[in-house]
Order: C-alpha cells, then sequence, then structure tokens
C-alpha cells in the first residue's frame, strides 16, 4: 500500500506541473528580462496611444539597428545613422519611415511583430514595433 500511495502523489504531482508552470509563465509578468544591447542607445517612443517614454539601452530584438526590406532585398540602418523612425501600419507588414542624420530619408517594410526594448527609470519596458508611431534617437547614453 505505501508503494501505491508513492505512485499516485508522483502521479497527481506529474499530472499538476503543467498547471503550475503556467501560473509563473505568461505576458502579464511584464518584461522582467530585457536584451543588452552592445551600445547603450537613449530613445523617445511614442506608441499609437500617444504616450512618450524615454528609454535607454534601447534595442530592437536585441540589435542596435533597424532591419527592413527594400524591394527584395535587406537593409540593417545602425541607430547611429538614424535621427527619427515614423511606423504605419501597411497590411501584413509595417512601413517604416527613417530620418537619417546625415543623408535623405530611407523606407523599410519590417515585421511588426518585432519587439522594441530598453529600460526607464521606473522600469524595464518591451512594446511590438506594430504598437509604435515614433521613434526618436536621441544619441548613445553613458
Amino acid at each position: 500500500m505505501p508503494r501505491r500511495r508513492g505512485h499516485l502523489s508522483f502521479w497527481c504531482l506529474l499530472a499538476l506541473v503543467p498547471v503550475l508552470m503556467a501560473m509563473g509563465i505568461g505576458e502579464s509578468e511584464g518584461p522582467v528580462r530585457i536584451p543588452e544591447p552592445q551600445t547603450n542607445y537613449k530613445v523617445l517612443l511614442t506608441d499609437q496611444e500617444g504616450n512618450r517614454v524615454e528609454l535607454t539601452h534601447f534595442s530592437i530584438e536585441g540589435q542596435s539597428f533597424v532591419l527592413g526590406k527594400i524591394g527584395k532585398g535587406e537593409a540593417a540602418v545602425p541607430l547611429d545613422q538614424v535621427k527619427d523612425v515614423e511606423f504605419s501600419n501597411q497590411g501584413d507588414m509595417l512601413k517604416a519611415k527613417l530620418i537619417l542624420a546625415k543623408g535623405g530619408p530611407v523606407e523599410l517594410k519590417v515585421k511588426p511583430s518585432l519587439v522594441a526594448t530598453g529600460k526607464t527609470t521606473f522600469g524595464n519596458y518591451r512594446i511590438p514595433l506594430k504598437e509604435v508611431t515614433r521613434i526618436q534617437v536621441l544619441g548613445r547614453s553613458q
């Protein structure tokens, strides 16, 4: 009988593992950890509701560049060269109009599922690019 009780306890615990794991995982926890980019960029990000958030350690998917398509090719524009980015939805893609620090504007088609992350004075922050209307690159931060 003691052996059966041990097996029963084991199987009950095994059945509860997915439920217990689900309690600790999810979007409701917020961005506890964010990628640490190689360069610390400071930006002013505006979301679709008009909220403005100043971020340091800014990156898109952990990278310090804006990645998108120009025609059939791809371009990765380093944040050092970017002054401002304006986003607009275009079906299943996102149009990103980059104003460069030197030179004219560049238009990219960006995946809306890419996630921008950074640090605020009140904690870590993340947002899908499809929810962003503008990113102003304020420069490197120490």
